[in-house]
């Protein structure tokens, strides 16, 4: 049984959060006395409304953010190892260094989003919508971003090694200095594609769109593997 104790430092805690004077998900934590740097960590957070909310440096492993809208947020420096952000809306948010290391992320929406330098390691991004990002010196080794979309992004001095990248849509992206090797990009679209100083070696082509006779030798002299 709940006692009368508990009961009033509850009815205290909600008028607190009811009167304070910010919509700010950061600071209303800390008044319900979470710490952000530890207390978010395996929570069930999906479908929240975190637009525009302050969290950079928040921890969010293994947290459920599925569906969640976190569009605008200021997520540098975040944790979000082993999270789910399954069709959550990451649109235009900030990521920079932030570490999604084996985070499945399946469907989400990043449009225009920054992240330089993240850790996208090992992460599930099938069918994300990646268009306009800025990825420059972001680590993607081992993903799955097989049918995502990438039209005009970022993706200079990138490292996608040993990623699953067939269907991708690259149309227009910069891949300037990124490095492909042991990826495969089997039916890829690089439709005005920057290849220049990109690294190919063994990595797997064929059936794509957008390369010319004159780029494929180019490709296979720098060690890529065209399938028939």
């Amino acid at each position: 049984m709940v006692s009368e104790r508990s009961l009033q430092r509850l009815r205290e805690l909600i008028q607190r959060i009811v009167e304070a004077e910010t919509d700010d998900f950061f600071e209303l934590a800390k008044i319900a006395g979470l710490d952000p740097a530890k207390d978010f960590s395996t929570a069930d957070l999906s479908g929240l409304d975190l637009r525009s909310a302050q969290l950079a440096g928040a921890n969010f492993i293994a947290t459920n953010l599925s569906q969640a809208n976190l569009a605008n947020a200021n997520l540098a420096n975040a944790s979000f190892i082993n999270a789910s952000l399954v069709g959550a809306t990451l649109i235009n948010v900030n990521l920079n260094n932030a570490s999604l290391v084996s985070a499945d992320m399946m469907g989400v929406n990043l449009v225009r989003a920054q992240m330089l330098s993240a850790n996208f390691t090992g992460a599930n991004m099938t069918k994300a919508n990646l268009n306009h990002v800025d990825l420059r010196r972001a680590v993607l080794i081992g993903c799955k971003l097989d049918h995502a979309t990438l039209h005009l992004a970022s993706l200079n001095h990138v490292d996608l090694r040993r990623s699953s990248l067939t269907s991708v849509d690259f149309a227009g992206a910069n891949l300037y200095g990124t490095n492909l090797s042991n990826a495969d990009l089997r039916w890829a679209n690089l439709s005005d594609a920057n290849l220049a100083g990109a690294t190919f070696e063994k990595t797997l082509l064929g059936g794509n769109q957008g390369l010319t006779r004159e780029v494929v030798a180019d490709l296979k002299r720098r060690g890529a593997i065209f399938e028939s």
